[in-house]
């Protein structure tokens, strides 16, 4: 007969028994292929989060600096006088030596990273943290440079927003130079300027502690320069 082929001794147990050995042969590589995509992603995840952590730091650092640093403070005085003479001369600090730049954020970034090892965080998500602090002021002067003289891969992450881009960062420059104080992406100030955070952070402190905002002496010449024109 012609069905006989697919008895119990025929063509359909050998079938049965092939897909049997192959499903046992290909699910450990399944397995483990899915173990590296989840362990890929958890570290992708960790390295992001890094990143946007040293971003926040940033922004914290730059509004502390903007809105209650003064030039007579002990220890940091000089950095707050630095950020006066940024907002008076926005492409001045162009011209200093890399480390004359970033000395400080590159010491800050070994003391970070040494104290994320020694808490045991991991180092998907320490290395990226420490490099954003690491190359903090060297994004902040990418995004003051002129196209032309950066490399292309650095135009490219301006592009994607993983560093910040010279438009993002322009409109801290303009008007009262309160907004998007995070230096190192795109991606946080949309977030904190929507949900006004730090509005909501000062008027905290004014109401809680007292403490109000430096006026900005650059803010108020360039208010004065716009009242005469008008």
């Amino acid at each position: 007969m012609a069905f006989e082929i697919l008895d119990s001794s025929g063509v359909v147990p050998a079938v049965m028994q092939a897909v049997e050995g192959t499903l046992a042969a290909v699910q450990p590589v399944a397995a483990a292929g899915l173990s590296i995509l989840l362990a890929g992603l958890v570290i992708a995840g960790q390295a992001l989060a890094g990143w946007l952590v040293a971003d926040f730091g940033s922004g914290v650092i730059h509004w502390a600096q903007d809105r209650y640093g003064s030039p007579r403070w002990p220890l940091v005085g000089g950095i707050v006088r630095d950020t006066i003479r940024h907002h008076r001369k926005p492409m001045g600090f162009l011209a200093k030596p890399v480390l004359a730049r970033s000395a400080r954020m590159i010491a800050l970034s070994l003391v970070v990273l040494g104290v994320l090892l020694l808490a045991g965080a991991p180092l998907a998500f320490a290395l990226p943290l420490s490099a954003g602090i690491f190359l903090s002021n060297e994004i902040h002067a990418a995004a003051h440079a002129k196209a032309g003289s950066l490399p292309g891969l650095v135009r490219g992450l301006q592009r994607t927003g993983l560093i910040q881009s010279p438009l993002h960062h322009a409109a801290h420059h303009r008007h009262l130079k309160n907004v998007n104080f995070c230096t190192l992406t795109d991606w946080l100030n949309p977030a904190l300027e929507r949900a006004r955070f730090w509005r909501r952070l000062e008027a905290l402190m004014r109401y809680a502690a007292g403490i109000r905002t430096r006026p900005d002496p650059v803010v108020r010449r360039q208010q004065r320069r716009r009242w005469k024109m008008a």
